[in-house]
């Protein structure tokens, strides 16, 4: 009988994991929510705020705990926020304005995109021929 229910339970989610992705997502709506209506009276005359460029995600952000990814893609921020369930808290992870980092060409990446260019380059040169074997 005990192999039979551990045959069964084989492959699922424990119930209190789907009960934290579910709060989470509540959390996420309810900050969508309060920033959303929170903002002033001249930030929705002029665009300003959530109005459709706020994101919030919920998702594992370790292997044993799970969170909220918010973005805000007008103002170029994120923010990663971890629940912590003993405490019945967010915890902010980490914040950072990616708005220069949209800008670099390369940055800790190989190969280079002038490698790439030059390889692109190269192949438009190159004659037409029968197509390979892929």
């Amino acid at each position: 009988m005990a192999e039979e229910i551990l045959r069964r339970q084989v492959g699922r989610t424990p119930p209190a994991q789907w009960l934290i992705a579910i709060s989470l997502s509540v959390i996420a709506v309810c900050l969508l929510v309060e920033v959303t209506a929170s903002r002033s009276q001249a930030d929705v005359e002029t665009g300003v705020g959530a109005g459709g460029s706020l994101f919030a995600v919920a998702g594992k952000v370790t292997s044993g705990s799970y969170g909220i990814y918010l973005v805000d893609a007008q103002k170029g921020t994120m923010c990663v926020y971890e629940w912590l369930p003993n405490v019945r808290k967010l915890r902010l992870m980490a914040g950072r304005n990616f708005t220069f980092d949209l800008r670099l060409d390369e940055y800790n990446t190989e190969p280079l995109p002038r490698e790439i260019k030059k390889l692109v380059e190269r192949s438009r040169r190159l004659p037409a021929g029968p197509a390979s074997g892929k």
